[in-house]
């Protein structure tokens, strides 16, 4: 019996992605690597910024989370400390990484948008500009922006894909790893993966939405932050407190009118507001490449809660990289239709336009030397918060030393501020000093001290709940960096606090707060923090024992007074 043959019928390829314009690595990495270079050069300037010691200080009581931000710095912050101690180069390589990453993933950005060479190394300069001494510190917001972008990167890639008819769902996989790791620096990410969903929803793509591998990154991420929100419920929840206290400390420092401002000004100087501005409206007019409608809405979506929630200015910085690689190619086209029909090239406006532009950033950078600011005024863009912290550790070292040995045994360090805790922290041991606690934001969480540990040494005013749990309360010195450099801390008082009438597990409790800037009871009147550069008079004793009058000091010191027996 004959039989007839069979033929396989051939396979069909997916369809090709269509040609787009090479990246322009040249000088798009140049960009990237001049603006890294820069922040290394200027790494070792001054010395650690306040939130640095604080990271240091979390790593060290390494977590699941903290009350303030989920573990992925702390454990960076680590890491480099262990791996090359002291070396400020070490701890913010990391931020200066992500740096240059996210220059260069603006520019491709512009590329996907099919934009051609010259769009793609201007949005990267836009970026440099703009957001490029943010990375000379290690923070969360260093970290955070460029996985904003590449997270922006990939679903603009996959749009763009699917129009030209090619799947590549893998995309949505990795957009969900992205937002895996982004969990781990800074829970604001959620904030714009809802913001580009409902973005989408209202504007398309809607196809999105029945894609399996969506919903497998989604359900990738939501598994990936389960450990932090354990630890979240087991501690009350004060990652959600802490959004109270940030929106109460931005509404006192700016106000409302003048943070949404800063964030306007955030895309940068000339060039980057010209661009975002302008790429927001091209980009919400639908304009060519059409289609992306949906990113303008999920930037807008996304700084309208960060405005009405009271979240400070640099949280929606994210969002910046999409507007001007939209902008750069708005630009394109239309130098390309100008020159076309006015036969005249107008390209190089743009080389004036970014020299004025350079002048921003150098304002945020750690140009001038720590001397200059002697004598001078405090401002936005000085560079205070990094000078003075291994003096504040020399003065508490000479403080703690001239104590009796008997004292000094059961001595703790403490501060009403988690940055000057952070600092004695990671500059005393060197100093002999003893373990340091507050209770200021996520240092409370830190643990209380040792039951025998009932001396302290206060830097800053101590919280009425423990003043009043103190039989001896005496003020025995002022912070003085001895640089003649006005501080944030500059003129503190350090009290001595002993003979205390309740166990550490009954004081803990009431020591808490989120707010390092609350106003205190201090002597009976509300004071706050001091001011920089302001002082206060050592041989003012403050309230020794309630219901009696201060003690008279030593005029020689005021430490030998204190050199009392131990209470029993």
């Amino acid at each position: 019996m004959a039989t007839t043959p069979t033929h396989a019928r051939p396979r069909t390829r997916p369809p090709a992605p269509a040609p787009r314009t090479p990246p322009a690595w040249a000088p798009v990495l140049g960009i990237a690597a001049g603006t890294a270079a820069v922040l290394l050069l200027l790494a070792d300037r001054h010395g650690y910024d306040g939130d640095e010691l604080y990271f240091i200080a979390a790593g060290r009581h390494l977590d699941w989370g903290y009350a303030d931000q989920p573990p992925g710095v702390p454990l960076l912050a680590l890491l480099a400390d262990t791996l090359a101690p002291g070396s400020l180069r070490v701890l913010r390589l990391p931020a200066i990484v992500a740096t240059g990453a996210g220059t260069v993933l603006a520019a491709l950005l512009a590329r996907e948008l099919d934009g051609d060479r010259r769009a793609q190394w201007l949005t990267a300069a836009a970026h440099a500009l703009a957001l490029g001494a943010l990375g000379r510190l290690l923070s969360t917001a260093a970290l955070d922006i460029p996985l904003w972008t590449l997270l922006t990167w990939l679903v603009v890639r996959w749009v763009r894909l699917r129009r030209e008819g090619v799947t590549r769902d893998r995309l949505l996989l990795a957009a969900g790893a992205v937002v895996v790791v982004a969990m781990q620096i800074k829970f604001q990410i959620v904030v714009f993966c809802l913001a580009l969903l409902v973005a989408v929803l209202l504007c398309g793509p809607r196809g999105l939405f029945g894609r399996p591998s969506l919903w497998a990154g989604a359900g990738l991420a939501a598994l990936s932050v389960v450990p932090a929100l354990v630890w979240q419920h087991r501690h009350g929840w004060p990652q959600l407190r802490m959004g109270e206290v940030i929106a109460a400390e931005v509404a006192q420092r700016d106000g409302q009118a003048v943070n949404l401002t800063l964030m306007v000004l955030g895309l940068g100087p000339v060039l980057g507001m010209v661009l975002g501005l302008y790429g927001l409206w091209r980009l919400l007019m639908d304009r060519e490449p059409a289609g992306f409608r949906f990113l303008a809405v999920a930037a807008l979506l996304a700084t309208g809660f960060v405005v009405l929630t009271g979240g400070r200015a640099y949280y929606i910085h994210g969002v910046f990289p999409v507007l001007w690689a939209a902008g750069a190619v708005g630009f394109q086209r239309w130098r390309a239709a100008r020159e076309a029909t006015a036969d005249r090239r107008t390209g190089w406006v743009v080389y004036p336009v970014i020299a004025v532009s350079a002048v921003w950033p150098l304002l945020d950078l750690p140009l001038r030397p720590p001397e200059s600011y002697i004598d001078e005024a405090p401002h936005r863009f000085d560079k205070r918060s990094e000078i003075g912290w291994p003096q504040l550790a020399d003065q508490v070292g000479a403080l703690y030393h001239r104590l009796p040995n008997v004292t000094r045994a059961r001595v703790v360090l403490m501060s009403d501020d988690y940055w000057v805790a952070s600092a004695l922290a990671h500059f005393g041991p060197a100093r002999g000093l003893p373990p340091v606690h507050s209770g200021s934001r996520g240092y409370w969480f830190f643990g209380a001290p040792p039951a025998d540990r009932t001396v302290v040494l206060h830097v800053g005013h101590p919280d009425p709940a423990l003043r009043a749990r103190f039989g001896v309360v005496r003020q025995v010195a002022a912070v003085d960096n001895g640089l003649g450099i006005a501080t944030e801390y500059q003129g503190r008082p350090i009290y001595f606090l002993s003979r205390p009438k309740e166990p550490w597990t009954r004081i803990w409790p009431e020591l808490q707060h989120l707010d390092p800037h609350r106003p205190r009871i201090t002597a009976g009147r509300a004071s706050c923090p001091h001011r920089p550069g302001a002082v206060v008079r050592p041989q003012d004793p403050g309230p020794v024992r309630r219901g009696r009058r201060p003690a008279r000091q030593p005029r020689r010191s005021a430490l030998p007074a204190v050199g009392h027996r131990p209470a029993r």
